[in-house]
C-alpha cells in the first residue's frame, strides 16, 4: 500500500518496519461499528444520563465525571482490552509499539505544536466561509448540558465548586485530560484502529479515520456548520498520526485543541 513519506526516513520508515505483525484489516463497515459504539455510550451518557443526573439533584462535578469521565475511561479500558485480545504480550514496550508510541523524535513534537496551532487559529479562516450551515438544525441540546458546559468557563467556581486555592481540583483537571481525554481518545483511534485501517484503506486510512472520528462528536453537533468544521482538525490530526507512523503528535496536538478546559480551571485556582 502507498504512504506519504517524510523527508527524513528514520521519522517516517517503511509500513513494514512500523505494522505490527498480525494486524487484521479494518474495513469501513467495521470501522462504523468502532466509532459508532463509543458515539453512542457518550450521547446516551451526555444527552440522556448528564440530564437525569442533574434534575435528579447531583452535583455538576459529580454529574461530569460519571457522564464525560466514564465514557473516556471506557475507550482507554477498550484499547489496552484490543490490545490484550490480539494475543499480545503484557509489557510496556510491546504496547507503546502496538499503540505506536515509541521513541519521542523531537520533530514529533513540531508535529503536535502544528497540529495545536491550527486548532486554534484555522477557524479563523474556516469558520466564516462554513457559517451558512449553521441553519441546518440537527437537534437541539437538553439545557441541563448547556448548564454544564457553560460552568466550566467560569474563573471563581468551576463544575460548581469553589477554584480559588483549590491545587486539587487543578491536579484532577490535569488527570481528567491527559489521561482520560487524550490518552482515552489518543490510544483508541490512533493507536488501535488507525494502524489496522492502514491495511483496508492504504494511504487514504487518514481521510476515513479522521472523517469517521469527527461524526463520532454527534453528541456536539447541534448543526450541520459543527460537523463539518471538525472534519478538518480531525483528518489533520490523523493524517500526521499516519505520516509518522507515531500517536506522539495526536497526543500534543490533541491536549493543546482542549486546553481551554485547563486555562479556565488554572485561572481560578491562581485567581488570575
Amino acid at each position: 500500500m502507498a504512504h506519504a513519506t517524510l523527508p527524513d526516513a528514520r521519522l517516517a520508515p517503511s509500513a513494514a518496519a512500523t505494522t505490527p505483525a498480525g494486524l487484521r484489516p479494518l474495513g469501513i463497515g467495521q470501522a462504523l461499528l468502532y466509532f459508532g459504539i463509543p458515539s453512542a455510550v457518550f450521547s446516551a451518557s451526555l444527552l440522556g444520563l448528564l440530564p437525569w443526573m442533574i434534575r435528579q439533584g447531583a452535583s455538576l462535578f459529580v454529574t461530569f465525571n460519571v457522564t464525560f469521565g466514564g465514557p473516556l475511561a471506557l475507550m482507554l479500558v477498550a484499547a489496552i482490552v484490543a490490545y490484550r485480545l490480539e494475543g499480545r504480550p503484557w509489557s510496556m514496550s510491546a504496547f507503546r509499539e502496538r499503540m505506536r508510541l515509541g521513541r519521542f523524535d523531537w520533530r514529533l513534537g513540531v508535529w503536535g505544536l502544528a497540529i495545536g496551532a491550527f486548532s486554534m487559529s484555522a477557524g479563523l479562516v474556516i469558520n466564516p466561509l462554513l457559517r451558512p450551515l449553521a441553519k441546518v438544525h440537527l437537534y437541539t441540546a437538553p439545557p441541563e448540558f448547556m448548564t454544564l458546559m457553560g460552568s466550566i468557563t467560569g474563573a471563581s467556581a468551576f463544575l460548581g465548586m469553589q477554584t480559588a486555592g483549590n491545587w486539587l481540583l487543578l491536579l484532577w483537571g490535569i488527570a481528567c485530560l491527559i489521561i482520560l481525554n487524550i490518552f482515552g481518545e489518543e490510544l483508541w483511534w490512533r493507536g488501535y484502529i488507525l494502524p489496522r485501517q492502514e491495511l483496508a484503506n492504504g494511504s487514504w486510512a487518514w481521510v476515513v479515520n479522521g472523517v469517521l472520528w469527527a461524526a463520532f462528536h454527534i453528541f456536539y453537533h447541534t448543526t450541520l456548520f459543527s460537523f463539518v468544521s471538525y472534519i478538518p482538525l480531525c483528518c489533520l490530526i490523523a493524517y500526521v498520526a499516519q505520516r509518522t507512523r507515531s500517536t506522539w503528535p495526536g497526543v500534543i496536538g490533541h491536549t493543546l485543541g482542549n486546553i481551554m478546559f485547563l486555562v479556565f480551571l488554572a485561572r481560578g485556582v491562581i485567581g488570575i
